[in-house]
């Protein structure tokens, strides 16, 4: 039986850990409904229960348009609208207890269509007694800030006490695996399914031997945000004898942390014992 559910419940916090592990990687948060649309420039904060950013606002309300006045934008000329970056070459990230293995056509896939040339394939092994991570995307496109945005915006007083989500990944495809902790080894590839019939160019995903949570999802346009970056501002500290150079762009912002402690494998909190002062009294032996 599998460790994990889509349909979180109370009890279940497989959410969370795909969310750290992800994030213990590449310093960015996964979205784990990433047909639901991630938007750049939406703020909020991170819900503790359950690893979703709560987005209190975006700063292309309407309502927001004042403080982007305040803080130098001009918002007839568009400049704080997102960057949209050229597509990039498939993305593939895994957690640091996974190991990727030299993936073999003849042992486990040589019958499935399209196998040899998928641009995605590859196998991963778990490391026993742990839970590991797998986030696949297909031809990400990246929409962000810009460094002169992001200046400007870190003047705003409401921004200061929120996160912003200042970078998304949108692709056409994308597969998220989060195991068990048997110790497993899968093999997962992006194939060409393209329809003889109709002719219309699709893709779909080929598996075998996951025993955890997967769920993956393709079409033709880049419709999902399996991936965001979130920033907040960083607080200036008491001022140094020497001036520290002055903070432009990204600088001026930092990742913030997932708002736990580390989980455990099952993902979740681990209990914090702290000794009692009677308890240190009775053991320190004064007279």
């Amino acid at each position: 039986m599998s460790l994990w559910s889509w349909n979180s419940k109370p009890t279940s916090h497989a959410q969370r850990k795909f969310i750290e592990l992800i994030y213990n990687r590449t310093g960015k948060y996964a979205n784990w409904d990433p047909p639901s649309e991630m938007q750049v420039g939406s703020y909020g904060r991170i819900d503790r229960e359950t690893g979703n950013l709560t987005v209190e606002g975006s700063i292309y309300d309407k309502a927001f348009e004042e403080n982007l006045i305040g803080a130098g934008i001009n918002i007839d000329s568009d400049e704080h609208r997102p960057e949209e970056c050229p597509d990039e070459t498939d993305f593939t990230a895994w957690s640091k207890n996974v190991k990727k293995l030299e993936f073999n056509i003849e042992t486990h896939a040589k019958d499935i269509p399209g196998i040899a040339s998928a641009t995605i394939k590859g196998t991963w092994e778990v490391k026993k007694g742990t839970t590991g991570a797998v986030l696949l995307m297909h031809n990400p496109r990246i929409k962000r800030l810009t460094a002169d945005v992001l200046t400007k915006l870190s003047k705003i007083e409401l921004l200061k006490h929120m996160h912003v989500v200042t970078k998304v990944f949108y692709c056409p495809a994308f597969s998220l695996y989060l195991s068990d902790k048997s110790g497993e080894k899968i093999s997962m590839a992006l194939v060409d399914a393209t329809s003889t019939a109709g002719g219309s160019a699709s893709m779909a995903w080929w598996s075998d031997n996951l025993a955890g949570l997967s769920r993956r999802g393709c079409k033709l346009e880049h419709c999902f945000t399996p991936l965001y970056e979130l920033k907040h501002v960083r607080h200036p500290r008491w001022r140094r004898t020497s001036p520290s150079p002055e903070r432009k762009g990204e600088d001026l912002w930092i990742t913030p942390h997932p708002p736990w402690a580390p989980l455990d494998e099952e993902g979740n909190d681990v209990p914090v014992y702290v000794a009692s002062d009677d308890s240190s009294d009775e053991e320190s032996g004064s007279e």
